[in-house]
């Protein structure tokens, strides 16, 4: 609804107006005649002013709303006045007026709404249609083989706010075939589809197993779960030990290396391997002790290396002063 008070001096040629772009955008606009240099333009919703409002030198003057929420839902008022008087133009986007402003972006949504896509995932197949942007009033729904996709255990539908999609979950031969979004602006239902058969349902289930088998070994591959120090100090002729925790499926060998070479159950040096863990024992520190020693752990599944290095000092001196004190 628009109202106007005409006034002597600047006044209102086109009142208070919406629109809705092919981007989706909302645009509130007015154009003002009869102005001068000192004619200013002011916009106002629910009383509070709008500060972004656009002012042009040809009369018109706009507000812009990128992406419209309930939020937009109001009264709108522009105020033109200089010192020859004012007028003002008021548009209330609320009730009808409103829904009606939804359906027209629900449709402009829809328009913008590209092909459907697929991304394969170790879980299955996620189909999905991109948008300029998503309104949660819009009736979005999801079709196999012309028939509805309901909700159930092997489905998940969802969305963000520029995308709609489906995820099909442990995908199988009868998955195979024709994929559609409906879109339904209030007036007007849209579609877009894939066709998920032949060559492109093969290459997709060759790329969900392959990621699948990719996901598990990443789950059950050797990793340090509690690992060392970066930098560890200890007084010469004391004894080390360095403990390090894994975890795998097969239970993951553990080894020690010294300068990238093994460390092996000899002369001061003992590893002791438990369930889990590992730990080496250098008695009686030396000098020469010193160096970059690692633990690096290993199944079928892939493998993990974390370093230590050990920093011996005499009786006297100050360790380092990044190392962990042992």
């Amino acid at each position: 609804m628009c109202l106007s008070f005409a006034l002597q001096g600047p006044h209102f040629l086109e009142f208070l107006s919406w629109t809705v772009t092919s981007d989706c955008e909302m645009i509130l606009k007015c154009k003002v005649t009869n102005v001068s240099k000192e004619t200013r333009v002011k916009w106002f919703k629910d009383g509070v002013e709008l500060l972004h409002a656009v002012y042009e030198p040809t009369g018109v003057s706009t507000f812009t709303v990128p992406q419209v929420t309930r939020k937009e839902l109001g009264v709108y008022r522009a105020v033109v006045s200089d010192s020859r008087g004012e007028d003002q133009s008021v548009l209330e986007l609320i009730d009808d007026e409103f829904e009606r402003l939804l359906q027209q972006l629900n449709k402009q949504c829809a328009l913008s709404a590209g092909p459907v896509g697929i991304q394969c995932t170790a879980q299955g197949f996620k189909l999905y249609c991109s948008l300029k942007y998503y309104l949660s009033c819009m009736n979005t729904s999801w079709h196999f083989k012309d028939k509805r996709i309901d909700l159930q255990e092997r489905t998940k539908p969802g969305s963000s706010m520029q995308k709609v999609w489906i995820e099909i979950l442990g995908p199988t031969e009868a998955d195979k075939g024709k994929y559609t979004l409906e879109m339904f602006d209030g007036q007007e239902t849209h579609k877009r589809s894939l066709d998920l058969s032949g060559q492109a349902f093969a290459d997709a289930l060759l790329e969900h197993q392959r990621l699948k088998q990719v996901e598990f070994a990443e789950k059950n591959r050797a990793r340090v779960t509690k690992g060392l120090p970066d930098v560890v100090a200890i007084m010469e002729n004391k004894s080390l030990c360095l403990t390090c925790f894994a975890e795998g499926d097969p239970a993951p060998e553990m080894f020690w290396l010294k300068n990238d070479r093994e460390v092996t159950s000899t002369g001061q040096y003992n590893i002791k391997n438990e369930n889990k863990s590992s730990t080496l024992t250098i008695n009686h520190v030396t000098m020469e002790d010193s160096g970059n020693y690692s633990i690096f752990v290993r199944n079928k599944h892939g493998s993990q290396t974390v370093l230590v290095t050990v920093s011996v000092y005499k009786r006297g001196e100050k360790p380092r002063a990044d190392a962990v004190q042992m």
